[in-house]
């Protein structure tokens, strides 16, 4: 049964993060409300650091306890609590009076994203922590691979029901996105029932190893030129995401896409996501999680490459008027679906990278440094928008692309490590006597 609600949380919340996706359904909302791209880029850049940041309080008061459920059920009803207030704000605003209302929908929103992103790093931890407990031995591999398939499928449906609501003209702003948000409450309160219904074993409080910030222990980290590199490498890829949230704007101004085509880039981004993962899994255990790393970065640099292109393209007269009318807007759909396809492949290799890089009893250590350092880069989206308002769309995309191909040399000087996944294929037996963890 636990196994079962397991898959359940997991799967609904994935389908959350999808409907409320910041770098594209959050930032447009924004989008809709100030014509400040700073606010825009805003967005994504604190549902990253907070969801970060949040995870830090969640092990000092987590980590010791017996129980974990009343933590993971208190930050899943926040969690809904503040998207609900969200919807019901959204739906019971006056799409005629958006010039006297927008200011205070903006400030509600940027409250509750706080508490939502926040709350979702926090509950992040003791969630990993009870499937980590609740799911062990043999039936994990098994769980692993419902879940994968349940969360695809409802990820699918999630980018469907974006484009039912958002790519139609029937319902207006801000209304449409109330009926969004409404349904991610649903599903969050979901989440929430099927943590509280797991059947958990209390466990015996106890010293808990917490990653340290002593100047001894950031020691060693700093020191490793192996970690500098990788660290070097997750930084400039972590900026070309600077983008990322003003792609539909791009498409919406420069190439005349229609707003409803949003639902159909979500959908190409999800799909980029699923359709690429098997085959980064595939390259991991062929070649280790370095070239995949390697790979992502040279995929992250097609998408600012299509948006310096197809304005050119669709301005030429013997190829623009030849094209039949929706094909510029699907083909940069291509944009999406590549930032999806990197996405996936650094969700897969990250952590199988630092994991055999680094110390076993440093582990935590340079996990938890790596994730203080990129929390600043998070916040490239907002220069992204400073740099847009001073110098344009071009200025954006042309440094995205010159960082991602920084980030492409620097990915060819990252050090060769044991690949975990390869050893797992070479060695079976050994796969089933110590089974992966579940990520954080």
């Amino acid at each position: 049964m636990n196994s079962v609600l397991g898959i359940g949380a997991e799967s609904v919340n994935a389908a959350v993060e999808i409907l409320l996706l910041p770098s594209l359904i959050l930032a447009f909302f924004v989008a809709e409300l100030t014509p400040s791209y700073v606010l825009i880029g805003l967005v994504p850049a604190l549902a990253a650091s907070l969801w970060t940041l949040g995870r830090a309080p969640a092990h000092l008061l987590t980590a010791t306890r017996r129980r974990r459920q009343p933590w993971i059920f208190a930050a899943a009803v926040v969690r809904a609590a503040a998207i609900l207030i969200l919807a019901i704000v959204a739906l019971r605003a006056d799409p005629l009076s958006l010039a006297r209302a927008g200011r205070p929908l903006l400030g509600t929103f940027f409250l509750c994203l706080i508490v939502f992103a926040f709350a979702g790093g926090f509950g992040s931890v003791p969630a990993a922590a009870l499937l980590r407990r609740s799911i062990g031995g043999e039936s994990w591999e098994a769980f692993a691979r419902w879940r994968a398939a349940w969360t695809a499928g409802l990820c699918l449906l999630a980018a469907l029901l974006i484009a039912r609501v958002l790519g139609s003209n029937a319902l207006g702003f801000p209304n449409n996105y109330g009926r969004l948000f409404l349904v991610a409450a649903i599903c969050l309160i979901a989440v929430a029932v099927f943590f509280a219904a797991m059947r958990e074993t209390p466990v015996s409080g106890g010293s808990v190893a917490l990653p340290a910030f002593a100047p001894r222990a950031l020691r060693q980290p700093l020191r490793d030129a192996r970690f500098r590199r990788f660290l070097l490498f997750r930084t400039l890829l972590t900026s070309t995401a600077a983008i990322d949230p003003f792609l539909i704007l791009y498409a919406v101004t420069r190439l005349g896409a229609p707003t409803t085509a949003i639902g159909e880039f979500a959908i190409a981004g999800v799909l980029g996501w699923l359709i690429s993962a098997p085959l980064w899994a595939l390259g991991e255990r062929r070649s280790g999680p370095r070239a995949v790393l390697q790979g992502a970065a040279v995929v992250r640099l097609i998408a600012p490459a299509i948006a310096l292109v197809l304005p050119a393209v669709a301005a030429t007269g013997a190829i623009g008027e030849r094209m039949p009318a929706g094909t510029i807007t699907s083909l940069f759909g291509i944009a999406f679906f590549t930032i999806g396809a990197a996405l996936a492949g650094q969700a897969r290799a990250n952590h199988d990278y630092l994991a055999p890089l680094a110390p076993p009893h440093l582990l935590s250590t340079y996990s938890t440094l790596t994730n203080a350092v990129l929390v600043l880069f998070a916040f490239a989206p907002v220069v992204g928008g400073a740099l847009i308002q001073r110098a344009g769309y071009e200025a954006l995309f042309g440094t995205a692309l010159v960082l991602g191909l920084l980030a492409v040399f620097a990915g060819g000087w990252l050090a060769n490590i044991p690949s975990p996944a390869r050893d797992r294929l070479d060695h079976p037996q050994s796969e089933r006597r110590a089974l992966p963890a579940p990520p954080a």
